[in-house]
């Protein structure tokens, strides 16, 4: 089940006269005309329990909010809030308390103007997405979880985007400088584990019973190996598919933009350990007719482990064939040979059994109502 990690939404008061809300402010005039033009207020961070973080920020005419509405006043954010309202509703009880009117849901689409030759786009009269993040976690078995994340990354996802695996082997990412769409797999427990060194060295430090339950967190997550999946979906994506316009989606509109790691791990399951040559696998999963299309694939996948670049090999038509073949059997020849990367078995029954987490019985979800009683401050 997929949940909201992260959220960044603003809106638009077009009549103004808001409180200006930030750390300073720079007014500015239109050298040419002499006309004022809306000021510059950057962005106001604010701290709650648990060193979670915010930012706002109103320049008289817009609110705008940054952050993770699942993990703000909570000691973690394993599992948390499923829905855009309850998100908008941690973000609105920290507005209210800037005197900054609440984020609302659209109910009318208007066109906005765009210069000649560009296409037109959609504008609404309540708040827009600009960034949100999904997050799911597998749970993959005990120890498992680098062979898992390092298979992964052996594989190009949705259209073309290039893993890119952290030294440590516990993150690998895909499309991280990108417009469109950010896609993530790490270790949650050692994710977890790096947190809690940064508090216990602070001067306020934390609670004995904090550490326990934390501490008890980590070993949960090491126990089941919790490999997380992230998609950070931007602006760009979610303009294009209308879904920036809070009140006229639902959560459901997101998850097919949600499916790339799903569809790669369904093109790990052939087991490697069968001793099947790579030409009988290719039959077996359907990438090619015949025996003499599958000796022909499977030779050139021959060169491509001796370190040739296909590419310099095949004509353009011949290499993206070859490479759709393989790709069907968990091989992606558009990455240099990496034998410590190659894929593990994910056949689901067998080697690695990926499987969504449960939610322990001691877990202490997220609820709307308790992060909104508890008290915050401003740090910057």
């Amino acid at each position: 089940m997929f949940f909201i990690d992260q959220l960044f939404v603003q809106q638009d008061h077009p009549e103004g006269n808001l409180p200006l809300v930030g750390t300073h402010v720079i007014e500015r005039l239109d050298m040419e005309t002499g006309e004022k033009l809306p000021p510059s207020v950057n962005q106001k961070r604010l701290e709650g329990s648990f060193s979670t973080k915010l930012t706002i920020r109103c320049n008289g005419t817009r609110v705008r909010v940054e952050g993770n509405p699942s993990r703000w006043q909570r000691m973690d954010n394993l599992f948390g809030l499923q829905t855009l309202d309850e998100c908008i509703e941690v973000y609105n009880h920290v507005l209210a308390k800037y005197d900054l009117p609440p984020l609302t849901k659209n109910t009318r689409l208007f066109h906005r103007q765009t210069p000649d030759g560009k296409s037109s786009s959609l504008v609404g009269d309540g708040a827009e997405i600009t960034s949100i993040d999904f997050t799911q976690n597998h749970e993959i078995g005990q120890g498992k979880e680098a062979s898992f994340i390092r298979g992964m990354s052996s594989m190009q996802i949705g259209r073309a985007r290039k893993p890119k695996l952290y030294p440590n082997g516990m993150t690998c990412n895909w499309g991280e400088a990108s417009t469109w769409i950010m896609t993530k797999l790490y270790c949650k427990a050692f994710e977890l584990k790096e947190h809690l060194k940064k508090d216990k060295r602070k001067k306020d430090g934390v609670s004995p019973e904090q550490l326990d339950y934390i501490e008890k967190l980590i070993d949960y997550c090491e126990k089941q190996g919790v490999v997380r999946e992230e998609h950070s979906l931007r602006q760009t994506l979610l303009k294009r598919h209308n879904l920036h316009l809070y009140g006229l989606v639902t959560e459901q509109d997101f998850y097919k933009h949600l499916n790339d790691i799903e569809n790669a791990m369904n093109t790990l399951q052939v087991n490697h350990d069968e001793h099947q040559s790579i030409a009988h696998q290719l039959l077996n999963a359907g990438a090619v007719n015949t025996l003499r299309q599958a000796n022909t694939t499977m030779s050139y996948f021959a060169m491509w482990q001796h370190g040739a670049d296909l590419r310099d090999v095949l004509s353009q038509r011949q290499f993206y064939e070859h490479k759709a073949r393989l790709k069907q059997i968990g091989i992606d020849i558009g990455q240099q040979f990496d034998v410590s990367r190659m894929c593990p078995t994910l056949k689901r029954s067998e080697v690695i059994e990926v499987k969504p987490l449960r939610v322990p019985d001691w877990y202490q979800l997220p609820v709307v109502a308790q992060s909104n009683i508890l008290p915050f401050r401003a740090i910057a």
